[in-house]
């Protein structure tokens, strides 16, 4: 939820019509039943016309034994795909939230897809495109994040190669409430204000007749809708739930003159877990500052890194597309000879996504073979 948006033709009081003749099937789309945010959909046909349905298994979420070290996955060694809802590599999961990247090229994939159980959030570390649903057209490109509520019907088209790092969660994924005041406006201080939101564009409906489907996303399978008319039907919504993009380079990083703790870097949060964002920014001005991050233990959470670009000064062997993983129980933080280095050092050029989660955090099997194995030694050298 970021602000009220109005696009296309609604009439001027919910839950009524304007013209018999013309009748427009509205739609609640709404999170957390009737209390949490929600707009309201116009729709032309019936949406709930579907001519048949059936289920597809999913290869599902088996967890390693061994979990209890800090691990490093090289996800170049994962493959391309052309279908952006089949190619979605998990690589750490709890019961709330799944971890992972999605690597797409060639032709888009002509099927539809709709979350049912998690809102997500994808990090475009490589490409650009048009996330395609049925609330209109939002763009995207490298260094954008695009929030998608669960329950949205879309699609990618993208050209070329497009790597996304994606978080699901079954919690709402919503902007930080300290960054919010008690009218629901973002406060000055945050790193990024309602102006560099930017929501889908809503054009025509789509009225063709077709053979359509959309594949409906229940974890552990799929629920295949079939549809002769096209899903986005759509002539006018408002409300305050809908996909929506922000680009990381708009962001402003807050620095001091002592290194800050990574909640400052906070994007998104759920009740469980918060997403933040370390970007290119000036480091400490005390005259004897140590501009790394100090060691520490993670107590209480674990603690994810995507490395998507720049000079990951506190990391060796990190290359971009690097996932990390440092776990509570365990210290960690700089590796051997990085806080000397960093002294003297002005600002750094790095772009990382970090997940922090209270709930344990389970690697996959897949996440077995893009493993650097010699990770957790790299602090004893």
């Amino acid at each position: 939820m970021v602000y009220y948006v109005k696009q296309g033709i609604v009439p001027q009081s919910r839950h009524t019509y304007e013209e018999r003749e013309k009748l427009r099937r509205e739609e609640l789309f709404g999170e957390e039943s009737f209390d949490g945010p929600y707009s309201l959909l116009y729709h032309i046909n019936e949406p709930t016309r579907v001519s048949s349905v059936q289920t597809e298994k999913k290869h599902g979420d088996k967890g390693l034994e061994n979990i209890t070290v800090h691990r490093h996955f090289k996800t170049s060694g994962i493959d391309y795909s052309t279908d952006h809802f089949r190619s979605r590599e998990i690589i750490l999961f709890n019961s709330t939230l799944k971890i992972g990247v999605m690597k797409l090229k060639g032709n888009s994939s002509d099927f539809f897809y709709r979350n049912a159980l998690h809102d997500e959030v994808l990090f475009i570390h490589r490409g650009s495109g048009v996330l395609k649903s049925m609330l209109g057209d939002l763009k995207f490109r490298k260094n954008d994040y695009v929030y998608i509520p669960k329950g949205t019907t879309y699609k990618i088209d993208h050209e070329g190669e497009l790597e996304t790092f994606f978080v699901q969660s079954r919690e709402r994924i919503g902007i930080p409430p300290r960054y919010l005041n008690i009218y629901g406006q973002l406060k000055e201080g945050t790193p990024y204000y309602e102006r560099d939101f930017r929501t889908p564009v809503l054009g025509k409906p789509s009225m063709e007749k077709g053979d359509y489907t959309v594949y409906v996303d229940y974890s552990a399978y799929f629920v295949v809708e079939k549809r002769d008319e096209h899903p986005f039907d759509v002539e006018g919504w408002d409300g305050y739930l809908y996909p929506y993009a922000i680009n990381a380079e708009t962001m402003a990083p807050i620095v001091g003159k002592l290194h800050q703790p990574p909640p400052v870097h906070e994007t998104f949060s759920g009740k469980s877990f918060m997403i933040g964002t370390f970007l290119p920014r000036k480091f400490d001005f005390h005259p004897r500052s140590i501009p790394i991050s100090y060691y520490h233990s993670n107590i209480d959470t674990d603690e994810v890194l995507f490395y998507s670009s720049g000079n990951f000064m506190s990391r060796k062997g990190i290359e971009p597309g690097s996932i990390t993983i440092h776990v509570r129980g365990l210290i960690h933080g700089p590796q051997p000879g990085s806080v000397e280095k960093a002294i003297g050092k002005e600002g750094t050029d790095e772009i990382a996504v970090m997940v922090e989660a209270y709930e344990q955090l389970v690697p996959t099997e897949k996440s077995e073979e893009i493993e650097d194995k010699d990770y957790m030694k790299s602090w004893y050298v």
